[in-house]
């Protein structure tokens, strides 16, 4: 029986060391899934702007964005937006909310207000924007519905309002890597690597 149990141990005891071998294999066989760490970018650009309600007019200003990339790997973001401009009817028109996308497709909505002129009332609206980018250019439109005109009836005549605003919008604009991995910019070219710290 001591001879029997001696050839069981060592049985087992092999077949432990071949178990073993055959879970380190599988581990060197199959790669590690890489680190998906979320990526902040800070981008900052030019705007051109046309458009308007009863008016048109051209725009130009500097549009500032925050874009959250959950997957750093991936293109599809999260974020927050702001954007300033002097519109050649001698307004100026600010705006800023919440932005997203996926690819060169982006969503914006937020609240905007523009400064009333000599013929306009001023006006706060809701901001809804969509663009498509490629590369640094980004092009789209912007529709703003009317919250409330700050018309003063006690004047010798009534500012006129603008009412629902449409206009295309151009963006300029350049990246740069806060934190996390360095990584593409979305558009077009969104697999093609960047160098670091920059998009």
């Amino acid at each position: 029986m001591g001879k029997n149990a001696r050839v069981i141990a060592l049985a087992a005891l092999m077949s432990l060391g071949l178990a073993s071998g055959a879970r380190a294999q599988d581990r060197e066989a199959s790669p590690q899934s890489p680190s998906h760490d979320a990526r902040g970018v800070l981008r900052l650009g030019k705007l051109y702007t046309f458009g308007g309600g009863t008016d048109l007019n051209h725009g130009f200003g500097m549009d500032l964005r925050y874009e959250l990339y959950p997957d750093g790997r991936e293109d599809g973001y999260v974020g927050l937006f702001s954007s300033g401009q002097y519109e050649l009817a001698d307004a100026w028109r600010f705006a800023g909310g919440v932005t997203g996308g996926w690819g060169f497709f982006g969503l914006e909505v937020g609240v905007s207000h523009r400064t009333e002129t000599a013929s306009y009332a001023g006006s706060t609206g809701l901001h809804i924007g969509q663009s498509f980018t490629f590369g640094p250019l980004s092009i789209g439109g912007r529709l703003t519905l009317p919250l409330y005109d700050s018309v003063q009836q006690n004047t010798a005549s009534v500012p006129l309002v603008q009412g629902i605003e449409g206009a295309i919008t151009v963006r300029l604009s350049w990246g740069f890597t806060l934190h996390g991995p360095p990584g593409a910019q979305h558009g077009c070219g969104a697999h093609a690597q960047r160098g670091p710290g920059h998009n």
